[in-house]
């Protein structure tokens, strides 16, 4: 079995509530009661928009298994929407190696290292991982027998280690063609 990727976690729900009790706490302390539709606001505002954006760079876990490929769906806003609320409990889907024609991996060899946080200002210290992530864009594309594509993105693990990412890659493409 090959796994690639970040688990979901709590992180993205811990994160909005955090927002939403130090906005409601400063503006409740200005403006009583109704100063907490503030941190609802920041609230909606990070768990509804920004994390919904964000989280298959983040949280783009699957694994390929002896029969298939276990994966988180993302394929629309609602569902990321649920995953940030649901967490390590979201389900993941499956596709049968069986209903694969071809797979091979994409993407440049050559990666970037997980950047240090120091020459970003704090505002984006938080966001270095996703930064990695972007620069080492990698994927497993896999094409289904009635000639559709599905990517699954390598990014993050190749952000860490670009050697160790790309082998495993490749061995997991050879076991999926060797599967079919």
């Amino acid at each position: 079995m090959f796994t690639f990727g970040k688990k979901l976690s709590f992180r993205p729900l811990i994160i909005s509530l955090l927002y939403f009790f130090v906005f409601g706490l400063i503006a409740g302390g200005f403006l009583g009661p109704e100063g907490w539709f503030a941190g609802l606001i920041a609230f909606i505002l990070v768990a509804g928009v920004h994390y919904p954006g964000v989280l298959e760079v983040e949280f783009n876990y699957f694994e390929v298994t002896d029969s298939q490929i276990k994966y988180y769906d993302f394929s629309s806003w609602w569902k990321r929407v649920l995953m940030i609320f649901m967490g390590p409990l979201t389900p993941l889907q499956s596709i049968d190696l069986t209903e694969i024609a071809d797979a091979r991996a994409i993407g440049r060899r050559k990666g970037k290292e997980l950047q240090t946080a120091i020459p970003y200002p704090n505002a984006l210290v938080g966001y270095t991982g996703l930064l990695s992530s972007i620069q080492n864009l990698y994927w497993i594309e896999i094409t289904f027998k009635n000639g559709k594509k599905k990517k699954f993105s390598l990014a993050r693990d190749k952000a860490y280690d670009t050697e160790k990412t790309i082998n495993k890659a490749n061995s997991a493409v050879d076991w999926i063609r060797a599967s079919k």
